[in-house]
């Protein structure tokens, strides 16, 4: 005989055990989302950070390109200057080492009217840009008409170019747009460009120099190679050459600030910098969160407005690695 007393005890154990198992589910729950909600914010946070000093990179940036030029300064205010700290900043893309509220910063200015403009280059630039980049011949001219038929009015198709019937053999949702590009990333749109070349293409190409002439003063090493029909490993030499250090001291870059410091329209790039990098030589960190900002600013000095922030964005990545010489196909111009 079974006291009736067992049965409810070992029901009521039953009971306590389910009970102490969904409390411990209640709280990992908890504590999962506690840490969710703890790491959000701390993203939160670290971004409005970043966002802040960015904004004061630029501003930086902005009070370096409207203060005088190198040359037209008194001997006494360079006097004892640091040597890894030029008065002036070039716009030739070298990174230059700045800090705000404890936030590492990698700024490069580059002056816009030195990339290709989009709705200006003719067929053969674009070719020639397209072959610095490793595009076979064929290729590269086919991808020269395509930008052309994009960008003008008509639907005229050229001799490799594409048109609406060409996109919608592709099942593309939509055709050639038959207007001046608005923006670099419209080049994703155009049929043949894939992610890759685009990744490589973005940097040296722009909408808003408004010029066909391309300045070569500051120039990359790719559009120098495209514009003057020379291998990427000379124009990379002609590059290093053009960067060289002209006074005692090591200031580099000043060769070049005698002759101007380009604009009106300036690029300019505040990203992350890598933590524990030299003051000489920063880079931007490899880490998954790594973040830039990137601004169009118009500097006119003495103007009404010293300054005009075209459009500013945020969230970039890394830019692409320089591209090699072996890596940009075997046939030059």
């Amino acid at each position: 005989m079974r006291h009736p007393g067992t049965a409810s005890r070992g029901i009521a154990l039953v009971l306590v055990l389910w009970v102490i198992a969904l409390l411990t589910v209640m709280a990992l729950g908890l504590t999962a989302a506690q840490r969710t909600e703890s790491t959000l914010t701390a993203n939160a946070l670290d971004g409005a950070r970043f966002r802040a000093a960015a904004d004061a990179g630029i501003a930086y940036a902005v009070l370096n390109l409207l203060a005088p030029p190198p040359s037209d300064l008194d001997p006494r205010q360079t006097a004892g200057a640091d040597p890894n700290q030029p008065a002036a900043w070039l716009p030739d893309g070298s990174p230059h080492p700045w800090t705000f509220a404890e936030v590492p910063l990698a700024i490069s200015v580059h002056n816009e009217a030195s990339r290709i403009d989009l709705n200006l280059a003719d067929a053969n630039l674009l070719t020639a840009l397209f072959q610095v980049l490793g595009v076979a011949d064929d290729e590269a001219a086919a991808l020269a008409d395509r930008i052309l038929d994009w960008r003008d009015e008509d639907d005229l198709k050229g001799l490799n170019g594409a048109e609406d019937p060409d996109y919608e053999a592709e099942d593309l949702p939509y055709g050639a747009k038959d207007g001046p590009f608005t923006s670099v990333e419209e080049l994703r749109q155009v049929l043949g460009v894939s992610p890759e070349l685009y990744r490589r293409l973005a940097p040296e190409v722009t909408v808003d120099a408004g010029v066909g002439q391309v300045d070569e003063q500051f120039a990359s090493a790719v559009v120098l190679a495209a514009i003057q029909g020379v291998s990427l490993e000379e124009a990379q030499r002609a590059v290093v050459e053009r960067n060289q250090p002209s006074l005692p001291g090591g200031v580099p870059g000043l060769a070049s600030a005698a002759g101007g410091r380009g604009g009106p329209l300036y690029r300019i790039r505040a990203a992350r910098a890598a933590a524990g990098t030299g003051a000489g030589a920063p880079g931007e960190a490899a880490v998954p969160n790594g973040l830039a900002m990137e601004a169009l600013v118009r500097v006119e000095q003495g103007g009404t407005l010293p300054f005009q922030v075209v459009w500013r964005r945020y969230g970039l990545g890394p830019p692409p690695p320089p591209l090699a010489p072996e890596a940009a196909g075997s046939r030059w111009r």
